[in-house]
C-alpha cells in the first residue's frame, strides 16, 4: 500500500462519525413554535358512548428563565390558541394559557405547574400538561453517531396527581432541515396516567395510559426544528360531580383519546 493509500486509510480510521445533540437552555432562549392537534375523542358513560373530532392549532412558545443547577432550567411555556373546531363546527379558542416547567439536562420535562387556569373544554381529554412532555425529543445530551439508542424514563408529579414518561429513542440518520444540520430522532413512548382532571362540568379521576411514537429534527445548533406524533391513549375514568358535592357516587365511565401533533419552528 502506497503512502496516500496509507494516510487516507488512517483519516478515514480517526473519523469521528458522532454529533453532540443538546438543547441549548441559557437564560433568555426564546423560541416560538406552531402547533396543531387532532384528537379523536371516544368517551363510554352509563352505557352511553360519544365521539369528538377536535382539531386545533397554537402558537406555542418557550422562553429559558433561568438555570437551577444540576444542568436545570426553569422555563415558561405558552399556547396561545389560533383556532378549534369540533367535528368541523368552530368553536370558541378559550384564553391562553402558561406553564412554568423545570427542563433537566437532557431537555425533559420534570414538573409542569399551570400558572393560568382554562383553556378550551374540548381539549380538556387531550390534556395539555400531560402533552407538553411530549412534543419534542429527550436527548442523550452527549456525543451519538447514527443507529444509536438511547432511554429516559421521568416522572411528574402536582396536585393532581401523578404522571410518567418512560421513552425509548434512536438517532435514524443526520440531514438537513429548513437550512439547518440536523438529526432525526425517532421516539417510543409509554406514560402510565393516575390523576385527576377538572372539566367544566365535571371533576374526573384517570388511570390508564398513553402509547405512542415521535419524529422529530434536531437542529444541531440545540433546539426542535419539527416534530410529529401519534398516540393512543385508553383510561378508566371515575366522574364526580363539580363543586365538591357529597351524597352522589361517582359514575364510572371510559375515555378513549387518538391524537396526532405537529409543531414546527415559526421564529
Amino acid at each position: 500500500m502506497g503512502l496516500p493509500l496509507v494516510l487516507l486509510a488512517i483519516l478515514s480510521a480517526c473519523a469521528d462519525p458522532s454529533v453532540r445533540l443538546t438543547y441549548r437552555l441559557e437564560q433568555g432562549r426564546n423560541l416560538q413554535y406552531r402547533l396543531r392537534l387532532e384528537a379523536d375523542i371516544l368517551r363510554t358513560l352509563q352505557g352511553q358512548t360519544r365521539e369528538e373530532r377536535v382539531e386545533a392549532s397554537f402558537r406555542a412558545g418557550q422562553e429559558v428563565l433561568r438555570a437551577l443547577g444540576g444542568g436545570r432550567s426553569e422555563a415558561r411555556m405558552t399556547l396561545d390558541p389560533i383556532s378549534l373546531t369540533v367535528n368541523g363546527e368552530a368553536e370558541p379558542t378559550g384564553p391562553s394559557q402558561e406553564f412554568l416547567v423545570t427542563l433537566g439536562p437532557a431537555g425533559e420535562v420534570q414538573r409542569v405547574e399551570e400558572v393560568t387556569e382554562g383553556g378550551a373544554e374540548p381539549l380538556a381529554p387531550v390534556g395539555i400538561e400531560r402533552l407538553l412532555p411530549r412534543l419534542r425529543p429527550v436527548l442523550p445530551g452527549g456525543p451519538v453517531f447514527p443507529g444509536a439508542t438511547w432511554a429516559s424514563d421521568t416522572r411528574v408529579q402536582d396536585a393532581d396527581g401523578s404522571f410518567s414518561l418512560a421513552s425509548r429513542s434512536r438517532l435514524d440518520g443526520l440531514g438537513r432541515m429548513s437550512g439547518e444540520a440536523a438529526a432525526l430522532v425517532r421516539t417510543t413512548y409509554t406514560s402510565p396516567v393516575d390523576r385527576r382532571e377538572t372539566f367544566a362540568n365535571a371533576v374526573a379521576d384517570l388511570a390508564g395510559r398513553d402509547v405512542g411514537t415521535q419524529e422529530a429534527w434536531f437542529s444541531l445548533r440545540g433546539h426542535l426544528l419539527r416534530s410529529s406524533g401519534d398516540s393512543v391513549g385508553r383510561f378508566r375514568v371515575q366522574f364526580h360531580p363539580p363543586g365538591g358535592d357529597v351524597g352522589i357516587p361517582p359514575v364510572p365511565g371510559n375515555l378513549t383519546v387518538r391524537l396526532h401533533s405537529e409543531m414546527e419552528l415559526v421564529g
